[in-house]
């Protein structure tokens, strides 16, 4: 093996099509994807012409579920690499995700943190591109009972995480703090899966569905298990689901995106803003948001930033690391931020801010060109 080979994996956060045409979701960035030899995504959708809506799940979103040759679209890019492991994942119940795997497996686009059962759910996908060999892995933290997958059952590997309220003051009605703490049998697992995906990889990348909508600090339990995955041996750590951005840590010189924000996401306007029909309620009352008529989101704080972690890999890990902002437009579509633009130095100290919530965090991003300097090995 030629050492020297470095490998370029561009990874982007959430991504929910329904764009028409299907091919108009990547139209402003497709050429900036293929300028890396790798792509990755996290889907937000399900492909598929069966499941039926599961009422427990309290998500009556019909834009979940897409017609199953919409997602060629992934393959017009080309993505390398998908992770199915999501919230919306079993909506439509298993026989949905069985079948997003399905239309995946057919269109030769390898997914991660779901499967048709258990073992393929936790099952690493490997890539060898110019003689190194990539490994990824998905989970879920966001997830109902009926979410994950067992022996018998489609759905995501979960990686669980308890919540408990513990008061600041002992009177009626005061705030609490709240306490989460990682399920031990599912962060076991995690680190035997890293482990006996390193015996085969040079790199290994993580990918992980969790944390709390709207919010821009991670939770508890997040670094806790991000730290656990790095020192069972992975090279970086890519993170979504809080449909806004979040903080990026430096452990052991392995960098951990806590939330890659929105990339590509379609929704129409004027539906129920969170997954319960109360959800105006609880955005307004619980994170503080107001709606914002005429986007394609009713709650638009943050919702349509997003951006792309370019990561520069070799046999050692992460050698260089740098981040791309982007912006959705008003039809969910990305746009590349640029230098010129003034939203390139907000997105810049608003990461720098972030940074100051999390130990370790990054609190200084100094641009790189078109891009943020996320992390650089010494030689």
């Amino acid at each position: 093996m030629n050492t020297s080979s470095v490998v370029t994996l561009a990874a982007v956060g959430d991504v929910s099509t329904g764009h028409k045409p299907p091919e108009s979701a990547f139209q402003y960035v497709t050429d900036m994807l293929r300028g890396a030899d790798m792509r990755f995504a996290q889907v937000e959708r399900l492909y598929t012409e069966g499941g039926a809506y599961q009422e427990s799940c309290g998500c009556l979103n019909f834009e979940v579920v897409q017609p199953p040759d919409t997602a060629a679209v992934f393959a017009s890019v080309p993505f390398d690499v998908l992770s199915l492991a999501s919230n919306h994942s079993g909506d439509w119940g298993p026989e949905a995700i069985a079948d997003t795997v399905d239309v995946f497996r057919k269109l030769g686009i390898p997914t991660i943190g779901a499967g048709h059962n258990i073992s393929e759910a936790r099952a690493c996908v490997t890539i060898e591109k110019r003689g190194l060999r990539i490994a990824f892995l998905g989970y879920c933290s966001v997830l109902l009972p009926q979410f994950w997958a067992n022996e018998q059952r489609a759905g995501c590997a979960p990686m669980r995480a308890h919540t408990f309220y513990e008061p600041y003051e002992y009177q009626p009605g005061s705030p609490a703090h709240v306490v989460t703490i990682p399920h031990r049998e599912d962060l076991d697992a995690l680190v035997a899966d890293v482990r006996k995906a390193g015996k085969n990889a040079d790199v290994v990348i993580v990918s992980l569905h969790w944390g709390l909508h709207f919010t821009a600090m991670p939770q508890e339990y997040q670094p806790i298990v991000a730290h656990a995955a790095i020192d069972a041996g992975a090279s970086a750590v890519l993170g979504h689901h809080a449909h806004q951005q979040q903080g990026i840590e430096i452990y052991k010189g392995r960098p951990i995106f806590y939330a890659l924000g929105n990339f590509a996401f379609h929704r129409r306007g004027g539906g129920h803003s969170l997954c319960m029909p109360d959800g105006r309620v609880t955005h307004q009352k619980v994170f503080g948001l107001e709606p914002d008529p005429g986007h394609i989101y009713d709650y638009r704080r943050h919702w349509n930033e997003g951006g792309v972690a370019w990561l520069d890999l070799d046999r050692n890990g992460v050698k260089h690391a740098t981040y791309l902002p982007t912006l959705m437009n008003e039809k969910g579509q990305p746009q590349v931020v640029s230098p010129r633009d003034r939203q390139f130095e907000i997105t810049r100290r608003y990461f720098e801010w972030l940074g100051t919530g999390i130990e370790g965090g990054l609190t200084r991003l100094d641009a790189e060109g078109e891009r943020y300097l996320v992390y650089e090995r010494g030689n």
